[in-house]
Order: C-alpha cells, then sequence, then structure tokens
C-alpha cells in the first residue's frame, strides 16, 4: 500500500549552486558528457543520517533530475506486541521535512509514504525504476548488521542498482568535494570510474584515482585506460596513488587521510557467505565518508 504526491514547484531561472571546476586548466578542454543519475530515490526515516542523504541527493540533482523520497513505515509482531520500526507520523514529518529541503533548492521531487513489506524489501524492489537509491549510514559494525539483518546492510549487499551511502564528513558543506575513485582495474570497475568521472564534472569536484594491485599485470593496463580518459574528460590529470595492501583498509585509510567525501567503488555482486569477503561492503561499513557502491555492467570499457 503507498500514497504518492507531487511536490514542489518549477523555477525556470533555479539552479543549483556550483563551484569553479577545479577540473579545468588553462588550455584544457573539457567534453560535455550528461550527469550519471537523472532518477534518484531517497530513502528517509527522520534519523540524523537518512537527512544526511536528503542532503546529499540535493546536492547531486538538477532542474532536470527527476527525484523521489520515499518512507516506510512497518509494523513488527501482531496485537498488543505489535510494534512499528517507522511509525507513520514520523514517517510523514520525515518527508515533509524532505520536501521543504526540496522546494529550497529549488527542485521539484515526489514523496511517497510505504506500508506493507520490510524497508530493506521495498526499497530494493522500488529501486530497480531509478538510476540511485540513497540512504543514510546507520553505522554499526559490518559483520553485525549482516547477522541482525539491517536495512543499510542489506541493501548494500543485493542492491542491483547504484547506491549511495551518505555519511556526513566533518567541515563539509558542498557536496562531494573530494572524490576517491577506488578501481582495481577490473572489467567491473569501469562503471564506478564513468560515475565518479562524471560526478566530478557536473560538481566541480576534486577526483582521485587509488589503484590497490592484486597480482594481475593486466589490471595495470585497464588502469592506465581509465586515468587516460578521465584526463580527456575532465581535461586534467587525476591524482593517483597506487598503494599495496588489503584493499579496503588501504581505501578507507586513503579516504580518511586525504579528508575525502565520497569514495566510489565498483560491486562484483557476490552473495551468501562469500559477501564477507566483499571489498565493496567492508568499505561501506568502515568508511569515514559517503560510499557510492555501483555494480558493474557487462562490456562497458569507455567513460563517456
Amino acid at each position: 500500500m503507498s500514497e504518492s504526491t507531487l511536490v514542489g514547484g518549477k523555477h525556470a531561472n533555479s539552479r543549483a549552486r556550483r563551484r569553479p571546476d577545479p577540473g579545468k586548466r588553462r588550455g584544457s578542454t573539457r567534453i560535455k558528457i550528461s550527469p550519471p543519475f537523472s532518477d534518484v530515490l531517497c530513502a528517509v526515516d527522520g534519523s540524523r543520517d537518512s537527512a544526511e542523504a536528503v542532503r546529499q541527493v540535493i546536492a547531486l540533482s538538477g532542474p532536470s533530475t527527476t527525484l523521489g523520497f520515499v518512507a516506510v513505515s512497518h509494523t513488527v509482531g501482531v496485537g498488543l506486541s505489535a510494534q512499528a520500526d517507522l511509525g507513520e507520523q514520523r514517517a510523514r514529518a520525515a518527508l515533509d521535512e524532505a520536501v521543504r529541503q526540496v522546494r529550497q533548492a529549488g527542485l521539484d521531487a515526489s514523496a511517497e509514504l510505504r506500508h506493507g513489506a520490510r524497508p530493506s524489501e521495498q526499497l530494493l524492489t522500488q529501486s530497480t525504476e531509478h538510476d540511485l537509491l540513497a540512504i543514510g549510514s546507520h553505522g554499526g559494525s559490518r559483520f553485525g548488521g549482516m547477522m541482525l539483518g539491517s536495512t543499510a546492510t542489506q541493501i548494500a549487499h543485493q542492491a542491483q542498482v547504484p547506491l549511495l551511502v551518505a555519511r556526513r564528513s566533518s567541515g563539509e558543506d558542498d557536496f562531494p568535494r573530494q572524490i576517491l575513485l577506488a578501481s582495481d582495474g577490473s572489467p567491473g570497475s569501469w562503471t564506478a570510474a564513468r560515475a565518479a568521472t562524471r560526478l566530478a564534472i557536473a560538481r566541480g569536484s576534486e577526483l582521485k584515482v587509488l589503484f590497490v594491485p592484486d597480482g594481475h599485470p593486466e589490471r595495470y593496463r585497464e588502469l592506465f585506460k581509465q586515468v587516460t580518459a578521465i584526463e580527456r574528460l575532465t581535461g586534467s590529470t587525476p591524482a593517483f596513488a597506487d598503494v599495496p595492501g588489503e584493499p579496503a583498509t588501504r581505501i578507507v585509510e586513503a579516504a580518511r587521510a586525504d579528508g575525502s567525501s565520497l569514495i566510489a567503488i565498483g560491486k562484483r555482486g557476490l552473495r551468501g557467505i562469500k559477501a564477507l569477503g566483499s571489498t565493496s561492503e567492508r568499505v561501506v561499513h568502515r568508511a569515514p565518508c559517503s560510499v557510492l557502491v555501483v555494480p558493474p555492467a557487462p562490456g562497458l570499457v569507455a567513460l563517456d
């Protein structure tokens, strides 16, 4: 069961605030490409974490973005033992606040209150109709999250579309100021590279590429292709680091040391117990900043 209402008003002359593009250099040429996400779904629940997700998706949206907010009111138990994970009153308040912020930014959005199945199940199903699903990070250990079935962990594990797990970065007023692209040079890493590049162009973000080698020489060649493509599209050579070690640990350390506001990383789509070795899921739970997890697109070997 759900109810949906279109909210917000169109502002023909309104545009999202943009910073000067640090990727532009004198004499450089930047190729125009479309933004990475044109249809965004953001889950809200009235928590500080979901409020941060709202702030970040607004930052990533423009006048042509289809932006939707959803809150899931789910009740556990029956009769006198029934208890709501998210009560309807709080869910409506969270949606109203998200809508208020969208209007303040001069954008349009839809707001939907849903009932019934568990939040993770509804969000996973609904997300397949969108380019990006955004949720707030609720912390906690990754292993505990898998065992307890937390909404964020289940979605990170099963999402088939790009997923933004939002965290507030200290002193971050404009998102994303610094993007860390974690690439292993595998075929599946091209989708994350493309999303990171397009975000950097759209938002004027600083882009750094982190490579954690895994012993496959051919991965260096693919990584070189990615860096070359990024330079061609942005008009500047991205900062680059080659750091051996356990991938998730090195990625988290680099993000913390650089003060990154967003980590972009590919997803290999592991299932079941194999997911305990998933680099992307470890990064989601340990990162000091927001994480964009991008599923692979078979055959993709270009950024534009």
